[in-house]
């Protein structure tokens, strides 16, 4: 490509996750040995970036040892970490991300905190990420209303934690998208969380992926890495990954194969 033409997006890899539910019931334990998977999966998959699309959290009434579990692991990044609330870790005025432990959380750490949506700039990785910010989870809320156009010299990333709906879907969802929500935003990828298992949901140009929670089994998990070239588009696959500690645990069914709500 001669290099007047050439694009000024940087080539970008991109960890995305999502449904991680720390601080829940069940599997307590495994919850947090996978989400150090993933932390230690980011530097050895050469990730620029992590991003947790939703329910990080089981509920807002997890202990601040979790809390400060979290924040630990995401201090030994040394690459943006990106969180968007769920419908299980709303952004309310009673959410837990307004916690103390929250009040020290390291500097790599991003939260989208608005609920009519805000990009996140990251200027030196030319990327732009955008998300809304979850209050109430209702059919009323519309994740992707609102999204901006990109920026030419800019990747345009958007996380949303939703339910997407088939055409043959007849139900009404809360936190909806629909098959024109995708195939309309202005997006490069669609970053999705809210169901626990691997699902490409794409739409015309837009690809849009849930990346599914990271729990496979007991022994391994799996996180969806996303390649953001100029020249080649968006490209994604599944990567799998050990979880340290659990090769001896009970085994839990596997997420991938289909999609299911978180």
């Amino acid at each position: 490509m001669d290099e007047s033409t050439a694009s000024p997006r940087r080539k970008l890899r991109l960890i995305h996750t999502s449904d991680t539910h720390l601080g829940g019931d069940w599997h307590l334990q495994l919850a947090e040995d996978t989400l150090a998977a993933v932390v230690d999966a980011v530097p050895r998959l050469g990730g620029d970036a992590l991003l947790i699309v939703g329910d990080v959290f089981d509920h807002a009434r997890v202990p601040d040892r979790v809390l400060e579990f979290f924040l630990e692991q995401m201090a030994r990044l040394k690459v943006p970490a990106v969180v968007l609330p769920g419908n299980h870790d709303l952004y309310d005025d009673q959410s837990l991300y307004r916690r103390k432990p929250f009040s020290r959380q390291p500097a790599n750490l991003h939260i989208f905190t608005q609920p009519q949506g805000e990009v996140i700039s990251f200027p030196e990785l030319t990327l732009d990420l955008w998300g809304r910010a979850m209050t109430l989870h209702t059919p009323e809320f519309r994740p992707l209303d609102g999204m901006p156009r990109s920026q030419a010299d800019r990747w345009l990333v958007a996380l949303a934690h939703a339910h997407f709906h088939f055409e043959d879907d007849r139900e009404r969802r809360s936190s909806p998208i629909y098959p024109h929500d995708v195939a309309h935003a202005p997006c490069d990828y669609l970053a999705l969380g809210h169901w626990d298992r691997h699902t490409d949901v794409s739409q015309g140009r837009v690809k849009a992926i849930y990346s599914g929670a990271p729990i496979d089994t007991a022994a391994t998990g799996q996180v969806t890495v996303v390649d953001l070239d100029p020249d080649q588009g968006v490209i994604t696959h599944q990567e799998i990954i050990a979880i340290s500690g659990q090769q001896s645990a009970i085994s839990v069914p596997s997420p991938l194969g289909g999609r299911a709500d978180g």
